[in-house]
Protein backbone atom coordinates (compact mmCIF):
# COMPACT_ATOMS: atom_id res chain seq x y z
CA UNK A 1 0.00 0.00 0.00
CA UNK A 2 1.45 3.34 -1.01
CA UNK A 3 2.41 5.68 1.80
CA UNK A 4 3.62 9.04 0.48
CA UNK A 5 5.24 10.13 3.75
CA UNK A 6 7.59 7.14 3.78
CA UNK A 7 8.61 7.92 0.19
CA UNK A 8 9.61 11.46 1.16
CA UNK A 9 11.66 10.23 4.08
CA UNK A 10 13.44 7.75 1.84
CA UNK A 11 14.34 10.49 -0.64
CA UNK A 12 15.27 13.29 1.73
CA UNK A 13 16.77 12.28 5.07
CA UNK A 14 16.84 15.92 6.15
CA UNK A 15 13.06 15.72 6.53
CA UNK A 16 13.37 12.99 9.14
CA UNK A 17 14.64 13.05 12.69
CA UNK A 18 18.43 12.62 12.94
CA UNK A 19 20.65 11.51 15.80
CA UNK A 20 23.19 14.32 16.18
CA UNK A 21 26.96 13.83 16.23
CA UNK A 22 27.36 10.06 16.20
CA UNK A 23 30.64 8.15 16.21
CA UNK A 24 31.34 6.36 12.94
CA UNK A 25 31.25 3.03 14.80
CA UNK A 26 27.48 3.54 15.02
CA UNK A 27 27.17 3.64 11.21
CA UNK A 28 26.16 0.74 9.01
CA UNK A 29 29.14 -0.79 7.21
CA UNK A 30 27.40 -0.03 3.93
CA UNK A 31 24.14 1.60 2.91
CA UNK A 32 22.30 2.69 -0.22
CA UNK A 33 20.96 6.19 -0.82
CA UNK A 34 19.29 7.43 -4.03
CA UNK A 35 20.63 4.49 -6.00
CA UNK A 36 24.26 4.70 -4.84
CA UNK A 37 26.01 2.33 -2.44
CA UNK A 38 28.17 3.91 0.25
CA UNK A 39 30.93 2.51 2.45
CA UNK A 40 31.51 5.45 4.74
CA UNK A 41 29.53 8.71 4.85
CA UNK A 42 28.12 11.38 2.52
CA UNK A 43 26.93 14.97 2.77
CA UNK A 44 24.31 14.54 0.03
CA UNK A 45 21.08 16.45 0.82
CA UNK A 46 22.37 17.35 4.29
CA UNK A 47 23.64 20.95 4.11
CA UNK A 48 27.27 19.92 3.95
CA UNK A 49 27.32 17.68 7.03
CA UNK A 50 28.48 14.06 6.73
CA UNK A 51 25.85 11.48 7.64
CA UNK A 52 25.19 7.74 7.57
CA UNK A 53 22.42 5.25 8.32
CA UNK A 54 22.74 3.80 11.82
CA UNK A 55 23.17 0.16 12.72
CA UNK A 56 20.49 0.56 15.37
CA UNK A 57 17.84 3.29 15.54
CA UNK A 58 18.38 5.64 18.47
CA UNK A 59 15.55 7.63 20.06
CA UNK A 60 13.53 7.27 16.86
CA UNK A 61 16.41 8.28 14.58
CA UNK A 62 17.64 5.86 11.93
CA UNK A 63 20.39 8.14 10.53
CA UNK A 64 22.88 10.50 12.12
CA UNK A 65 25.37 13.30 11.52
CA UNK A 66 28.84 11.82 11.88
CA UNK A 67 31.79 13.32 13.73
CA UNK A 68 34.33 13.61 10.92
CA UNK A 69 37.26 12.96 13.23
CA UNK A 70 35.86 9.47 13.99
CA UNK A 71 35.71 8.35 10.35
CA UNK A 72 38.53 5.83 9.61
CA UNK A 73 40.71 5.62 6.52
CA UNK A 74 39.34 3.64 3.59
CA UNK A 75 41.48 1.73 1.12
CA UNK A 76 41.19 0.86 -2.56
CA UNK A 77 41.71 -2.62 -3.98
CA UNK A 78 45.40 -1.83 -4.54
CA UNK A 79 45.83 -0.58 -0.98
CA UNK A 80 45.88 3.14 -1.71
CA UNK A 81 44.24 5.49 0.78
CA UNK A 82 41.02 7.23 -0.24
CA UNK A 83 40.98 10.99 -0.09
CA UNK A 84 39.11 12.36 2.89
CA UNK A 85 36.79 13.48 1.48
CA UNK A 86 36.34 12.64 -2.20
CA UNK A 87 34.54 15.45 -4.05
CA UNK A 88 32.36 14.51 -7.01
CA UNK A 89 29.61 16.48 -8.78
CA UNK A 90 28.88 18.69 -5.80
CA UNK A 91 28.92 15.85 -3.26
CA UNK A 92 31.58 15.08 -0.70
CA UNK A 93 31.90 11.58 0.71
CA UNK A 94 34.30 9.91 3.10
CA UNK A 95 35.09 6.37 2.06
CA UNK A 96 33.66 4.94 -1.14
CA UNK A 97 30.59 5.49 -3.32
CA UNK A 98 29.21 3.73 -6.40
CA UNK A 99 27.83 6.93 -7.95
CA UNK A 100 27.95 6.60 -11.75
CA UNK A 101 29.83 3.31 -11.42
CA UNK A 102 28.96 -0.34 -10.88
CA UNK A 103 30.97 -0.74 -7.65
CA UNK A 104 32.11 1.63 -4.88
CA UNK A 105 35.16 3.80 -5.67
CA UNK A 106 37.03 6.81 -4.29
CA UNK A 107 39.53 9.41 -5.36
CA UNK A 108 43.13 8.70 -4.37
CA UNK A 109 44.27 12.13 -5.60
CA UNK A 110 42.55 15.14 -7.09
CA UNK A 111 42.21 13.41 -10.46
CA UNK A 112 42.90 9.69 -9.92
CA UNK A 113 40.33 7.19 -8.68
CA UNK A 114 40.20 3.47 -7.98
CA UNK A 115 37.63 0.86 -7.01
CA UNK A 116 37.36 -0.08 -3.35
CA UNK A 117 37.23 -3.51 -1.76
CA UNK A 118 33.66 -4.50 -1.03
CA UNK A 119 32.78 -4.23 2.66
CA UNK A 120 32.62 -7.53 4.50
CA UNK A 121 29.05 -8.12 5.72
CA UNK A 122 28.44 -8.69 9.40
CA UNK A 123 27.41 -12.15 10.56
CA UNK A 124 24.06 -13.05 9.02
CA UNK A 125 21.94 -15.58 10.91
CA UNK A 126 19.40 -17.88 9.30
CA UNK A 127 15.69 -18.22 9.92
CA UNK A 128 14.45 -21.20 11.89
CA UNK A 129 11.83 -23.45 10.26
CA UNK A 130 8.98 -25.22 12.11
CA UNK A 131 9.13 -28.93 12.89
CA UNK A 132 6.20 -30.96 11.64
CA UNK A 133 5.77 -32.82 14.93
CA UNK A 134 5.59 -29.67 17.09
CA UNK A 135 2.06 -28.79 18.21
CA UNK A 136 1.24 -25.11 17.79
CA UNK A 137 0.03 -23.49 21.00
CA UNK A 138 0.92 -19.91 20.10
CA UNK A 139 1.15 -18.41 16.62
CA UNK A 140 2.18 -14.80 16.00
CA UNK A 141 2.00 -12.75 12.82
CA UNK A 142 3.12 -9.41 11.47
CA UNK A 143 4.10 -7.50 8.36
CA UNK A 144 5.35 -4.19 6.96
CA UNK A 145 8.74 -4.11 8.69
CA UNK A 146 10.40 -0.73 9.18
CA UNK A 147 13.40 0.06 11.37
CA UNK A 148 11.79 3.08 13.00
CA UNK A 149 9.38 4.10 15.74
CA UNK A 150 8.73 1.56 18.47
CA UNK A 151 9.62 -1.41 16.26
CA UNK A 152 12.50 -2.39 18.61
CA UNK A 153 10.19 -2.50 21.63
CA UNK A 154 7.47 -4.41 19.76
CA UNK A 155 9.88 -6.98 18.38
CA UNK A 156 11.54 -7.39 21.78
CA UNK A 157 8.16 -7.98 23.42
CA UNK A 158 7.26 -10.52 20.75
CA UNK A 159 10.49 -12.43 21.42
CA UNK A 160 9.65 -12.71 25.12
CA UNK A 161 6.28 -14.26 24.21
CA UNK A 162 8.07 -17.14 22.44
CA UNK A 163 5.50 -18.14 19.80
CA UNK A 164 5.77 -21.62 18.29
CA UNK A 165 5.49 -20.03 14.85
CA UNK A 166 5.76 -16.52 13.45
CA UNK A 167 4.31 -15.61 10.05
CA UNK A 168 5.78 -12.72 8.07
CA UNK A 169 2.91 -11.52 5.89
CA UNK A 170 4.52 -9.31 3.29
CA UNK A 171 6.37 -6.02 2.85
CA UNK A 172 9.06 -7.82 4.79
CA UNK A 173 11.36 -5.23 3.22
CA UNK A 174 10.59 -2.20 1.09
CA UNK A 175 12.49 -2.89 -2.12
CA UNK A 176 10.29 -1.35 -4.87
CA UNK A 177 12.92 -2.12 -7.47
CA UNK A 178 13.90 -4.20 -10.48
CA UNK A 179 17.52 -4.23 -9.24
CA UNK A 180 18.08 -7.60 -7.57
CA UNK A 181 21.36 -6.40 -6.06
CA UNK A 182 19.45 -3.67 -4.28
CA UNK A 183 16.79 -6.15 -3.19
CA UNK A 184 19.40 -8.55 -1.75
CA UNK A 185 21.11 -5.68 0.06
CA UNK A 186 17.86 -4.68 1.73
CA UNK A 187 17.15 -8.25 2.77
CA UNK A 188 20.66 -8.48 4.24
CA UNK A 189 20.25 -5.16 6.04
CA UNK A 190 17.11 -6.48 7.67
CA UNK A 191 18.93 -9.53 8.99
CA UNK A 192 21.81 -7.34 10.16
CA UNK A 193 19.52 -4.97 12.03
CA UNK A 194 20.26 -5.47 15.74
CA UNK A 195 16.61 -5.97 16.68
CA UNK A 196 15.95 -8.46 13.89
CA UNK A 197 19.25 -10.17 14.69
CA UNK A 198 17.85 -10.76 18.20
CA UNK A 199 14.69 -12.23 16.62
CA UNK A 200 16.82 -14.65 14.60
CA UNK A 201 18.90 -15.51 17.67
CA UNK A 202 15.69 -16.46 19.50
CA UNK A 203 15.16 -19.20 16.88
CA UNK A 204 11.42 -18.57 16.58
CA UNK A 205 10.19 -20.82 13.73
CA UNK A 206 9.10 -18.81 10.69
CA UNK A 207 6.83 -19.15 7.67
CA UNK A 208 6.09 -16.29 5.28
CA UNK A 209 4.51 -14.84 2.20
CA UNK A 210 5.19 -11.63 0.35
CA UNK A 211 3.32 -8.53 -0.75
CA UNK A 212 4.01 -5.85 -3.33
CA UNK A 213 7.00 -4.02 -1.83
CA UNK A 214 9.11 -7.15 -1.31
CA UNK A 215 7.74 -8.81 -4.46
CA UNK A 216 8.59 -5.87 -6.68
CA UNK A 217 6.71 -2.59 -6.89
CA UNK A 218 3.58 -0.98 -5.49
CA UNK A 219 0.42 -3.03 -6.27
CA UNK A 220 2.29 -5.03 -8.89
CA UNK A 221 1.43 -8.52 -10.11
CA UNK A 222 2.29 -10.92 -12.92
CA UNK A 223 3.63 -8.21 -15.21
CA UNK A 224 6.47 -7.34 -12.84
CA UNK A 225 9.48 -8.21 -15.05
CA UNK A 226 11.75 -9.57 -12.29
CA UNK A 227 9.30 -11.90 -10.54
CA UNK A 228 11.42 -15.02 -11.10
CA UNK A 229 14.53 -13.40 -9.66
CA UNK A 230 12.55 -11.77 -6.85
CA UNK A 231 11.36 -15.26 -5.90
CA UNK A 232 14.98 -16.42 -5.64
CA UNK A 233 15.89 -13.49 -3.38
CA UNK A 234 12.84 -14.10 -1.18
CA UNK A 235 13.70 -17.79 -0.77
CA UNK A 236 17.32 -16.92 -0.07
CA UNK A 237 16.27 -14.49 2.65
CA UNK A 238 13.96 -17.00 4.32
CA UNK A 239 16.62 -19.72 4.01
CA UNK A 240 14.60 -22.22 2.01
CA UNK A 241 16.33 -25.64 1.92
CA UNK A 242 17.95 -26.82 -1.32
CA UNK A 243 15.20 -29.37 -1.98
CA UNK A 244 12.40 -26.78 -1.75
CA UNK A 245 10.27 -27.13 -4.94
CA UNK A 246 10.15 -23.34 -5.16
CA UNK A 247 13.92 -23.41 -5.77
CA UNK A 248 13.58 -26.18 -8.31
CA UNK A 249 11.26 -24.90 -11.00
CA UNK A 250 7.93 -24.19 -9.27
CA UNK A 251 6.74 -20.64 -9.88
CA UNK A 252 5.29 -18.71 -6.95
CA UNK A 253 6.21 -18.74 -3.24
CA UNK A 254 3.08 -20.46 -1.89
CA UNK A 255 3.53 -23.41 0.51
CA UNK A 256 1.71 -25.39 3.21
CA UNK A 257 2.78 -27.27 6.33
CA UNK A 258 0.82 -29.62 8.57
CA UNK A 259 2.09 -29.05 12.12
CA UNK A 260 1.26 -31.19 15.15
CA UNK A 261 0.03 -34.77 15.42
CA UNK A 262 -3.18 -36.80 15.75
CA UNK A 263 -6.15 -34.57 16.62
CA UNK A 264 -3.98 -31.52 17.36
CA UNK A 265 -2.97 -30.58 13.83
CA UNK A 266 -2.76 -27.03 12.55
CA UNK A 267 -2.59 -26.67 8.78
CA UNK A 268 -0.68 -23.51 7.86
CA UNK A 269 -1.19 -22.42 4.25
CA UNK A 270 0.56 -19.40 2.74
CA UNK A 271 -0.80 -18.20 -0.60
CA UNK A 272 0.98 -16.06 -3.18
CA UNK A 273 -1.31 -13.20 -4.23
CA UNK A 274 1.38 -11.50 -6.35
CA UNK A 275 3.19 -13.81 -8.78
CA UNK A 276 0.17 -14.76 -10.92
CA UNK A 277 -2.09 -11.82 -10.14
CA UNK A 278 -3.92 -9.98 -12.90
CA UNK A 279 -3.97 -6.17 -12.86
CA UNK A 280 -6.53 -4.69 -10.49
CA UNK A 281 -6.64 -1.30 -12.25
CA UNK A 282 -5.60 -0.40 -15.78
CA UNK A 283 -2.53 1.55 -14.65
CA UNK A 284 -0.97 -1.79 -13.58
CA UNK A 285 -1.44 -3.48 -16.96
CA UNK A 286 -4.09 -4.53 -19.43
CA UNK A 287 -7.36 -5.43 -17.71
CA UNK A 288 -8.48 -9.05 -18.03
CA UNK A 289 -12.13 -8.69 -17.04
CA UNK A 290 -13.85 -11.95 -16.04
CA UNK A 291 -10.56 -13.80 -16.64
CA UNK A 292 -8.81 -11.87 -13.85
CA UNK A 293 -7.05 -14.14 -11.39
CA UNK A 294 -5.54 -13.64 -7.96
CA UNK A 295 -3.68 -16.95 -7.64
CA UNK A 296 -3.42 -18.45 -11.13
CA UNK A 297 -5.04 -21.79 -11.96
CA UNK A 298 -2.11 -23.97 -10.89
CA UNK A 299 -2.08 -22.42 -7.42
CA UNK A 300 -5.89 -22.69 -7.19
CA UNK A 301 -5.71 -26.43 -7.86
CA UNK A 302 -2.94 -26.80 -5.29
CA UNK A 303 -5.01 -24.88 -2.71
CA UNK A 304 -8.07 -27.03 -3.34
CA UNK A 305 -5.96 -30.12 -2.67
CA UNK A 306 -4.58 -28.61 0.55
CA UNK A 307 -8.06 -27.71 1.83
CA UNK A 308 -9.11 -31.34 1.34
CA UNK A 309 -6.48 -32.50 3.86
CA UNK A 310 -7.86 -33.06 7.41
CA UNK A 311 -6.76 -30.85 10.30
CA UNK A 312 -8.38 -29.29 13.35
CA UNK A 313 -7.43 -25.73 12.41
CA UNK A 314 -6.51 -24.14 9.09
CA UNK A 315 -4.58 -20.86 9.01
CA UNK A 316 -4.46 -19.24 5.56
CA UNK A 317 -1.90 -16.46 5.18
CA UNK A 318 -2.27 -13.79 2.49
CA UNK A 319 -0.27 -10.61 1.96
CA UNK A 320 -3.48 -8.63 1.35
CA UNK A 321 -6.75 -8.69 3.27
CA UNK A 322 -9.36 -11.33 2.43
CA UNK A 323 -12.58 -10.54 4.31
CA UNK A 324 -13.27 -6.80 3.82
CA UNK A 325 -16.00 -6.36 1.16
CA UNK A 326 -15.55 -4.34 -2.01
CA UNK A 327 -15.10 -0.59 -1.64
CA UNK A 328 -18.08 0.91 -3.44
CA UNK A 329 -17.01 4.54 -3.23
CA UNK A 330 -15.68 4.34 -6.81
CA UNK A 331 -17.33 3.18 -10.02
CA UNK A 332 -17.45 -0.63 -10.21
CA UNK A 333 -16.40 -0.44 -13.87
CA UNK A 334 -13.07 1.08 -12.77
CA UNK A 335 -12.03 -2.29 -11.36
CA UNK A 336 -10.17 -4.38 -13.93
CA UNK A 337 -12.12 -7.50 -12.94
CA UNK A 338 -15.48 -5.86 -13.75
CA UNK A 339 -15.74 -7.02 -17.39
CA UNK A 340 -19.39 -6.72 -18.42
CA UNK A 341 -20.36 -6.60 -14.74
CA UNK A 342 -22.53 -9.72 -14.58
CA UNK A 343 -20.13 -12.09 -12.80
CA UNK A 344 -18.68 -9.25 -10.75
CA UNK A 345 -22.06 -8.28 -9.29
CA UNK A 346 -23.28 -11.86 -8.92
CA UNK A 347 -20.25 -12.75 -6.80
CA UNK A 348 -20.93 -9.83 -4.46
CA UNK A 349 -24.62 -10.64 -4.23
CA UNK A 350 -23.97 -14.34 -3.56
CA UNK A 351 -22.06 -13.43 -0.41
CA UNK A 352 -24.76 -11.05 0.82
CA UNK A 353 -22.63 -7.93 0.36
CA UNK A 354 -24.56 -5.85 -2.18
CA UNK A 355 -25.10 -3.03 0.31
CA UNK A 356 -21.66 -3.23 1.96
CA UNK A 357 -18.55 -1.14 1.32
CA UNK A 358 -15.13 -1.92 2.77
CA UNK A 359 -11.60 -0.51 2.74
CA UNK A 360 -10.59 1.61 -0.25
CA UNK A 361 -7.12 0.05 -0.19
CA UNK A 362 -6.30 -3.09 -2.09
CA UNK A 363 -7.78 -6.39 -0.98
CA UNK A 364 -9.15 -9.63 -2.39
CA UNK A 365 -12.51 -7.87 -2.83
CA UNK A 366 -11.17 -6.08 -5.92
CA UNK A 367 -11.67 -9.43 -7.66
CA UNK A 368 -15.08 -10.54 -6.30
CA UNK A 369 -15.12 -13.81 -8.30
CA UNK A 370 -11.74 -14.83 -6.91
CA UNK A 371 -12.68 -13.90 -3.35
CA UNK A 372 -15.98 -15.81 -3.63
CA UNK A 373 -14.09 -18.82 -4.99
CA UNK A 374 -11.75 -18.75 -1.99
CA UNK A 375 -14.52 -18.37 0.58
CA UNK A 376 -16.62 -21.13 -0.97
CA UNK A 377 -13.65 -23.50 -1.05
CA UNK A 378 -13.06 -22.79 2.63
CA UNK A 379 -16.76 -23.29 3.38
CA UNK A 380 -16.67 -26.66 1.64
CA UNK A 381 -13.58 -27.69 3.61
CA UNK A 382 -15.40 -26.95 6.88
CA UNK A 383 -18.67 -28.61 5.82
CA UNK A 384 -16.81 -31.68 4.51
CA UNK A 385 -15.32 -32.12 7.99
CA UNK A 386 -11.77 -31.37 6.86
CA UNK A 387 -11.33 -28.69 9.53
CA UNK A 388 -13.12 -27.19 12.50
CA UNK A 389 -12.24 -23.57 11.83
CA UNK A 390 -10.48 -21.35 9.29
CA UNK A 391 -8.67 -18.15 10.21
CA UNK A 392 -7.15 -15.88 7.56
CA UNK A 393 -3.95 -14.04 8.44
CA UNK A 394 -3.05 -10.88 6.51
CA UNK A 395 -0.87 -7.78 6.51
CA UNK A 396 -0.31 -4.78 4.19
CA UNK A 397 -2.57 -2.11 5.62
CA UNK A 398 -0.48 -0.50 8.41
CA UNK A 399 -3.21 -1.21 10.93
CA UNK A 400 -4.39 -4.27 12.85
CA UNK A 401 -7.94 -5.57 13.04
CA UNK A 402 -9.99 -8.67 13.76
CA UNK A 403 -12.69 -9.64 11.27
CA UNK A 404 -15.56 -12.10 11.03
CA UNK A 405 -17.54 -13.26 7.98
CA UNK A 406 -20.61 -15.50 7.91
CA UNK A 407 -20.47 -17.24 4.52
CA UNK A 408 -24.08 -17.79 3.41
CA UNK A 409 -25.44 -21.29 2.93
CA UNK A 410 -25.15 -22.67 -0.59
CA UNK A 411 -26.59 -25.75 -2.29
CA UNK A 412 -23.16 -26.79 -3.54
CA UNK A 413 -20.91 -25.78 -0.66
CA UNK A 414 -23.16 -26.48 2.31
CA UNK A 415 -24.54 -24.70 5.34
CA UNK A 416 -23.54 -21.25 6.58
CA UNK A 417 -20.07 -21.15 8.08
CA UNK A 418 -18.20 -18.49 10.02
CA UNK A 419 -14.57 -17.61 9.29
CA UNK A 420 -12.23 -15.10 10.90
CA UNK A 421 -9.28 -12.94 9.94
CA UNK A 422 -6.50 -11.19 11.82
CA UNK A 423 -4.77 -8.35 10.01
CA UNK A 424 -1.47 -7.33 11.64
CA UNK A 425 0.51 -4.46 10.13
CA UNK A 426 3.05 -3.21 10.86
CA UNK A 427 6.28 -2.86 12.80
CA UNK A 428 7.08 0.82 13.19
CA UNK A 429 4.07 1.87 11.10
CA UNK A 430 0.45 2.82 11.62
CA UNK A 431 -2.46 4.48 9.81
CA UNK A 432 -4.41 6.59 12.32
CA UNK A 433 -7.45 7.35 10.17
CA UNK A 434 -10.98 6.02 10.04
CA UNK A 435 -11.26 2.87 7.92
CA UNK A 436 -14.59 1.48 6.71
CA UNK A 437 -15.15 -2.22 7.27
CA UNK A 438 -18.62 -3.63 8.00
CA UNK A 439 -17.09 -7.10 8.49
CA UNK A 440 -14.93 -6.16 11.44
CA UNK A 441 -15.58 -8.47 14.41
CA UNK A 442 -18.88 -7.34 15.96
CA UNK A 443 -18.93 -5.55 19.28
CA UNK A 444 -21.65 -7.17 21.39
CA UNK A 445 -23.88 -5.48 23.93
CA UNK A 446 -26.60 -6.46 26.36
CA UNK A 447 -30.14 -5.07 26.59
CA UNK A 448 -30.25 -1.96 28.76
CA UNK A 449 -27.69 -3.38 31.16
CA UNK A 450 -29.24 -6.85 31.74
CA UNK A 451 -25.82 -8.57 31.45
CA UNK A 452 -26.72 -10.89 28.54
CA UNK A 453 -24.42 -9.83 25.70
CA UNK A 454 -26.24 -11.21 22.66
CA UNK A 455 -26.92 -8.12 20.53
CA UNK A 456 -24.55 -6.43 18.10
CA UNK A 457 -23.71 -2.75 18.32
CA UNK A 458 -24.93 -0.92 15.23
CA UNK A 459 -21.88 1.05 14.13
CA UNK A 460 -21.76 3.87 13.44
CA UNK A 461 -24.62 5.49 15.35
CA UNK A 462 -25.44 9.04 16.34
CA UNK A 463 -26.39 10.18 19.82
CA UNK A 464 -27.12 13.73 20.91
CA UNK A 465 -25.86 15.05 17.57
CA UNK A 466 -22.54 13.16 17.69
CA UNK A 467 -21.62 10.16 15.51
CA UNK A 468 -19.80 7.31 17.25
CA UNK A 469 -17.79 4.53 15.58
CA UNK A 470 -17.55 2.51 18.79
CA UNK A 471 -18.73 2.34 22.39
CA UNK A 472 -19.04 5.53 24.44
CA UNK A 473 -19.35 6.34 28.15
CA UNK A 474 -21.31 9.52 27.49
CA UNK A 475 -24.20 9.80 29.98
CA UNK A 476 -23.46 6.30 31.34
CA UNK A 477 -21.00 4.82 33.84
CA UNK A 478 -20.05 2.00 31.42
CA UNK A 479 -19.21 1.88 27.70
CA UNK A 480 -22.44 1.46 25.73
CA UNK A 481 -23.81 1.53 22.18
CA UNK A 482 -27.08 1.50 20.31
CA UNK A 483 -28.26 -1.90 19.12
CA UNK A 484 -30.77 -0.40 16.67
CA UNK A 485 -30.52 2.70 14.47
CA UNK A 486 -32.96 4.38 12.12
CA UNK A 487 -32.42 5.08 8.43
CA UNK A 488 -30.39 8.20 9.22
CA UNK A 489 -28.06 6.32 11.58
CA UNK A 490 -29.55 7.85 14.69
CA UNK A 491 -29.88 5.52 17.66
CA UNK A 492 -33.40 4.28 18.35
CA UNK A 493 -34.52 5.40 21.79
CA UNK A 494 -34.45 2.55 24.32
CA UNK A 495 -32.52 0.21 21.99
CA UNK A 496 -29.16 0.33 23.70
CA UNK A 497 -26.90 -1.86 25.83
CA UNK A 498 -23.66 -1.93 27.76
CA UNK A 499 -20.78 -3.16 25.61
CA UNK A 500 -19.44 -6.60 26.54
CA UNK A 501 -16.43 -6.18 28.86
CA UNK A 502 -13.36 -8.41 29.26
CA UNK A 503 -14.43 -11.97 30.05
CA UNK A 504 -18.05 -11.57 28.98
CA UNK A 505 -19.78 -14.43 27.16
CA UNK A 506 -20.80 -13.53 23.59
CA UNK A 507 -22.40 -15.61 20.78
CA UNK A 508 -19.03 -16.58 19.25
CA UNK A 509 -17.29 -17.36 22.56
CA UNK A 510 -15.92 -14.84 25.01
CA UNK A 511 -14.46 -11.35 25.05
CA UNK A 512 -10.77 -11.62 25.85
CA UNK A 513 -9.00 -8.44 26.91
CA UNK A 514 -10.06 -4.86 26.24
CA UNK A 515 -7.23 -2.41 26.92
CA UNK A 516 -7.92 0.37 29.40
CA UNK A 517 -6.31 2.60 26.77
CA UNK A 518 -8.50 1.39 23.89
CA UNK A 519 -9.73 4.91 23.04
CA UNK A 520 -6.16 5.97 22.32
CA UNK A 521 -5.40 2.92 20.20
CA UNK A 522 -8.20 3.21 17.64
CA UNK A 523 -10.14 5.71 15.55
CA UNK A 524 -13.08 3.30 15.35
CA UNK A 525 -14.48 0.31 17.21
CA UNK A 526 -12.38 -1.76 19.58
CA UNK A 527 -11.41 -4.37 16.98
CA UNK A 528 -9.36 -1.89 14.95
CA UNK A 529 -5.89 -0.96 16.27
CA UNK A 530 -4.48 1.79 14.07
CA UNK A 531 -3.04 4.44 16.40
CA UNK A 532 -0.34 2.41 18.17
CA UNK A 533 3.21 2.78 16.85
CA UNK A 534 3.40 -0.94 16.01
CA UNK A 535 1.05 -3.90 16.11
CA UNK A 536 1.27 -7.64 15.60
CA UNK A 537 -1.22 -10.48 15.90
CA UNK A 538 -1.39 -13.54 18.11
CA UNK A 539 -3.37 -16.77 18.28
CA UNK A 540 -3.29 -18.76 21.52
CA UNK A 541 -4.69 -22.27 21.05
CA UNK A 542 -6.11 -24.13 24.05
CA UNK A 543 -6.27 -27.70 22.79
CA UNK A 544 -7.87 -29.05 25.95
CA UNK A 545 -10.79 -26.61 25.97
CA UNK A 546 -10.87 -26.26 22.18
CA UNK A 547 -10.68 -22.48 22.13
CA UNK A 548 -8.53 -19.97 20.26
CA UNK A 549 -7.77 -16.49 21.53
CA UNK A 550 -7.32 -14.02 18.67
CA UNK A 551 -5.49 -10.88 19.77
CA UNK A 552 -3.80 -7.73 18.57
CA UNK A 553 -0.63 -6.79 20.43
CA UNK A 554 1.28 -3.52 20.69
CA UNK A 555 4.76 -2.76 21.99
CA UNK A 556 3.17 -2.33 25.44
CA UNK A 557 0.21 -4.66 25.84
CA UNK A 558 -2.47 -6.96 24.51
CA UNK A 559 -4.76 -4.32 23.04
CA UNK A 560 -7.83 -6.40 22.25
CA UNK A 561 -8.70 -10.09 22.04
CA UNK A 562 -11.61 -12.44 21.55
CA UNK A 563 -11.94 -16.15 22.32
CA UNK A 564 -13.65 -18.44 19.82
CA UNK A 565 -14.55 -22.12 20.05
CA UNK A 566 -13.45 -24.75 17.55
Amino acid sequence: MKKISSMLVALLPTLALAQSDVHYEQCKTSFNYLGADYQGTTNKNNDGSQWCYLKTAQEGAYWGNVKVETIPEFKTKTGKTCRAPSSYQGEQFYGCSSRNHTTPWCYTSETQWEECDLAEPAEILSHTHPKASKRLDRVALGSCFKTKGDMPEALARLITQQPDLFLWLGDNIYADTTDMGNMRRKYNEKKQNADYHAFLEAKIPVMATWDDHDFGRNNDGKYYPERENAQKEYLRHFDAPDNDPRLNGRAGIYEAKMLGTDDEKTHVITVDARYFRSPTFNNYGKCEGEQSTMLGEQQWQWLEQELAKPSEIKLIASGIQVLPPLYQGRSMSSYCAYGNGDQFKTAIESLGETDMSGTSYESWAEMPNERARLLRMVQKSINDGKTKTVIFLSGDQHWGEILQKDIPADAKFGKQTTVYEITASGFGQNWPYHIENPLRLPVYADTKGDGSYSKQCKLPYSYAGVTYQGCTTRDNDKPWCYTEVDESGKGVAGEWGNCAPSGAKIPTGFVGNVSNDIKNLTTSNRHLINKSGSNYGMLDIDWQNRTIKLSLQTADEEAISTIINF
